[in-house]
């Protein structure tokens, strides 16, 4: 939880918290713009906030990324791009 927010991950690299929220994708029928707007929307809030020190150092979030569901099953050579 960052904020009481829930996120998939909280680390801290260079001195700075990342937020991971690992996006599924819009549900069955749902509209896809819109499922991207709220979860750039969701990540947009999470910058600032207090992490609490949860697998993390106790200071705000300093970057928030949105990993698609698909990056994770494809491995980690499409991972790099996204905390390199």
């Amino acid at each position: 939880m960052v904020g009481g927010h829930p996120v998939d991950l909280l680390f801290t690299a260079a001195g700075e918290n990342t937020a991971v929220l690992i996006d599924p994708g819009p549900p069955p029928g749902g509209d896809p713009a819109r499922h991207l707007r709220l979860t750039h929307t969701r990540g947009d809030l999470l910058t600032g906030l207090p992490s609490g020190g949860y697998g993390a150092k106790a200071c705000p979030v300093g970057r928030t990324v949105r990993v698609p569901a698909w990056r994770i099953l494809a491995g980690e050579e499409s991972l790099a791009p996204l905390f390199g």
